[in-house]
């Protein structure tokens, strides 16, 4: 059974990055990312890329498998020696530590770009990181407003980047795309991701979004990673405290009629509308579970979780903008 191997030694060039969070010193760029101090290494995830091609057999314990719509395995959760393994079938397989502070990339198929990868490793898998090693995160967007940061959370396809990016084009900062990392300070803050948002063409073109800050996400998917980083304004990178989370529903009707709807969650509501939002690395840790559980207990307990209904029109995005700016006052 192969170990995970010790990066903390090996003398290759590095970058450094952050998210989430977390310092990241890589051997290979990541442009998605914001950058950091080269002097910052202690507690840092160390990420090897160069590698990805390498074939490497697993005899792992699969504990988990995560699926799409359609019910094809999209990534397989296993426990290895001295580690885990996440499989992303006909992709790529990411071998991390116990501790999660190093992470290889290996058996990446031929078609897997290097974008595709980082993509991967950015999106996928430092989210659950955040997780392994002490902290949560949700699948939640958010922006930052004068009253703090205000995360939006639900289901795959409920408008998240998309309300987001009509904030940031609105002069509200991003925050992050996807994942949320939050810490306890004092009150409950929201960590900053990174400057950009993955969006469907129609969202792109619904929010008005210019073409000259759009790349491909993957060479799986017409996703496009929207960069908000052109001007400094439009990302948030310091820790500030979280003022609201909403969960999204998308209105059943398509009707002009329809109206955005702001409700407050009873306790019970809001505490498992986090649950469910909650990147889990390990879900046979009984510990990591119990954690996690009391600390968005007292996340439900100091910041109000709000239902938010979104009429299923673009053109409604103002009146859900002004709906929350309202709420938010």
């Amino acid at each position: 059974m192969p170990r995970v191997p010790d990066l903390s030694r090996t003398r290759i060039r590095t970058f450094h990055h952050q998210a989430y969070g977390l310092q990241i010193i890589a051997d290979l760029p990541l442009p998605e990312l914001t950058t950091l101090d080269a002097s910052s290494q202690r507690g840092a995830v160390r990420v090897s890329l160069a590698r990805r091609a390498e074939r490497s057999q697993f005899a792992a314990r699969w504990y988990l498998r995560s699926r799409h719509a359609r019910g094809k395995t999209w990534l397989r959760y296993g426990k290895i020696q001295d580690g885990y393994v996440l499989s992303f079938p006909n992709l790529a397989d990411f071998v991390v530590d116990t501790s999660g502070s190093q992470i290889v990339c290996c058996n990446a198929i031929g078609e897997a770009t290097i974008r595709t990868i980082r993509h991967l490793l950015i999106d996928q898998v430092l989210p659950l990181i955040v997780n392994l090693r002490g902290r949560e995160a949700l699948h939640a967007t958010a922006i930052a407003t004068q009253k703090g940061v205000c995360a939006f959370t639900g289901l795959a396809g409920s408008g998240k980047s998309t309300l987001a990016a009509s904030f940031v084009l609105s002069g509200y900062p991003l925050v992050c795309d996807d994942c949320l990392a939050v810490a306890e300070r004092k009150t409950i803050v929201a960590l900053p991701g990174y400057p950009g948002l993955r969006l469907w063409d129609d969202s792109i073109r619904g929010v008005g979004a210019t073409s000259r800050n759009l790349k491909p996400v993957a060479h799986y998917t017409g996703k496009s990673r929207w960069s908000t980083y052109s001007r400094p304004t439009e990302f948030y990178s310091k820790p500030r405290r979280l003022a609201r989370v909403y969960l999204l529903e998308r209105a059943r009707s398509s009707r002009p009629s329809t109206r955005v709807a702001i409700r407050e969650l009873a306790p019970a509501e809001a505490l498992m509308g986090l649950v469910k939002a909650a990147y889990r690395f390990d879900i046979t840790d009984a510990a990591m579970l119990k954690r996690q559980f009391h600390f968005l207990a007292r996340v439900a307990e100091q910041v109000p979780i709000k239902q938010l209904v979104m009429p299923n029109d673009f053109s409604a995005l103002d009146d859900v903008r002004q709906a929350v700016l309202h709420d938010l006052s």
